[in-house]
């Protein structure tokens, strides 16, 4: 099984699971949105490594668009995360091991983007 796929399985499952360790179950009633998009992103990244698994047709291409939108949900993340780091105005209580989370989470979405995009160019070709 190919990098991209074994990550997608794994961050799909890590990351409502960090989320809700990091910010607890509660706070689904205190900003849903911020919980929602992390289960979303979980559930596109499940989706598309399982199509691409079983070899469906449109599954690379899925994959791609799961690990495209968590890019785009990390990155603003990651880089406000920094930021506030840098500027000393963060208010996590672990902010630096947050950072380092939010950091490797990131590389491995860039990673795996390039990766399924590559593969679903080959697809289409063949």
């Amino acid at each position: 099984m190919r990098f991209e796929v074994i990550a997608a399985f794994v961050m799909g499952i890590l990351l409502p699971l960090l989320e809700t360790c990091r910010r607890g179950i509660t706070y689904w009633t205190i900003n849903f949105t911020t919980m929602f998009e992390d289960y979303l992103a979980g559930a596109l990244l499940l989706v598309g490594a399982w199509a691409t698994y079983r070899m469906r047709s449109w599954g690379p291409v899925f994959l791609v668009l799961a690990w495209a939108s968590l890019l785009g949900l990390l990155g603003s993340s990651f880089w406000g995360q920094l930021e506030e780091t840098l500027r000393h105005t963060a208010s996590e209580p672990h902010n630096l091991l947050v950072v380092i989370v939010k950091f490797l989470l990131w590389s491995t979405c860039v990673v795996s983007l390039i990766l399924s995009f590559r593969r679903a160019i080959n697809a289409r070709s063949v």
